[in-house]
Formats: C-alpha cells, sequence, structure tokens
C-alpha cells in the first residue's frame, strides 16, 4: 500500500492508522463496539490526511476504499448503538 512515492511522515501515519484499525476489528469482533467506534474514528481520520498527502492514484484509490469501508463499519455500529 505504501509506495516509496509517500512521504516518509505519511508512511508513519498509515503505519499507525492500520496498527489502530487491527485494534478496532479486534475490539469490533470481540463486540466491544464503543472501543471500536473510537478506533474506527481514529483511522478513518488518519487515513484522510494520508490520502491528502498522496500522490500515486493507485495508492489513492486504494486507501479511499479502505477509508470507505471503515466509515461504513462506522456508521452501521451508530445504528446498532442507537438500538442498544
Amino acid at each position: 500500500m505504501a509506495s516509496t512515492r509517500m512521504p516518509l511522515s505519511s508512511k508513519a501515519t498509515l503505519s499507525a492508522a492500520l496498527a489502530k484499525a487491527r485494534t478496532a476489528v479486534q475490539l469490533d469482533q470481540a463486540q466491544y463496539y464503543d472501543g471500536a467506534k473510537t478506533y474506527y474514528v481514529e483511522v478513518v481520520e488518519m487515513l484522510a490526511r494520508v490520502i491528502t498527502r498522496a500522490s500515486d492514484e493507485r495508492d489513492i484509490k486504494k486507501l479511499e476504499d479502505i477509508r470507505r469501508a471503515y466509515t461504513n463499519r462506522l456508521q452501521e455500529l451508530d445504528e446498532l448503538l442507537a438500538y442498544a
């Protein structure tokens, strides 16, 4: 995902975002939805920062797809938590 065209700060941000995403997914799978939601929000924000700095169209598309998936999951969790 992170290409050599991506600045180091973007690579570090992407790496941190992916680590947070793993935590979010683990919390989500364990049904700790509030905690998962917190991490998903951070991941979505971090990915947005990386996307604005990326120059490779393929990287941007991949990152946007990932960001969209996490945004969709956030919406699902909002609905789930609203009925809890």
